[in-house]
């Protein structure tokens, strides 16, 4: 065999065939240790064999905070970002759980309030602003009849999306969170709420488009009453595919 081949070629050639990471490695550790002489494969199992089994449940990583909500309910984080706590709980001690994409609040008891979107960066942030729970919401879209993005909406668009089933509302909440990105809260719902009157639907092209324009500040166009009647050409193309179905 070829000295200068790379040491897994050279494994997997003598074995007469591919061999996966966990099988290359193992014929790797056939070798002695280079202190205790005898096979670091056989070290390795006595490792193994002293490992602890995995938790049961998943592993939570969370930093949990004892926090006090101020006289409107909220707590504030980072001096910038505030997450309701209810306003039932003004004044009250909270628990306070901080995750990476989440913000959950626990009353005293630890009993569950609320979770929120967990919001970065300078700017000052608001979790009850209907778009922040976007993102939560379309994660978990069975809590769709409580939300609050639910409540902030025109009563037409709430209750086309109330008689939607499952999929057909999660795809409109997931165009209405991308378009909100976009061009902003209130441009995205009254672009889906003119579409959705205008069509009976409301596909993401449409409402992409409609609050882009709003966004940019670009009026629709207004036609008069007297604008072409198109129907003669409706009948001429009638009548022409008559005649060519006609004469066959």
């Amino acid at each position: 065999m070829d000295q200068n081949l790379p040491l897994t070629w050279k494994t997997s050639t003598r074995s007469h065939g591919p061999l996966s990471i966990e099988q290359t490695h193992l014929e790797l550790a056939t070798k002695p240790h280079y202190r205790k002489d005898t096979e670091e494969r056989g070290l390795f199992s006595e490792d193994r064999a002293a490992l602890l089994p995995l938790p049961g449940k998943r592993f939570d990583v969370v930093t949990w905070r004892h926090m006090k909500a101020d006289r409107y309910g909220v707590v504030t984080l980072e001096g910038r970002h505030r997450y309701s706590a209810d306003r039932a709980n003004a004044g009250r001690g909270v628990i306070v759980g901080l995750r990476a994409l989440e913000v959950e609040v626990l009353d005293s008891s630890g009993k569950h309030l609320a979770t929120h979107p967990r919001a970065y960066g300078q700017a000052s942030t608001n979790s009850e602003d209907p778009s922040m729970q976007l993102a939560l919401l379309c994660n978990k879209p069975a809590s769709w009849p409580n939300s609050r993005v639910r409540d902030a909406l025109p009563d037409p668009l709430r209750e086309w999306l109330d008689r939607q089933d499952r999929q057909t509302r999660n795809e409109a909440l997931q165009t209405l969170k991308r378009v909100d990105r976009e061009s902003g809260w209130a441009n995205a719902v009254e672009a889906m709420l003119s579409i959705l009157e205008s069509t009976g639907g409301a596909d993401r092209a449409g409402v992409t488009l409609l609050a882009a324009r709003l966004a940019e500040g670009v009026a629709g166009i207004e036609y008069d009453d007297d604008r072409p009647d198109l129907s003669e050409y409706d009948i001429a193309f009638t009548a022409d595919v008559g005649v060519q179905e006609g004469g066959r």
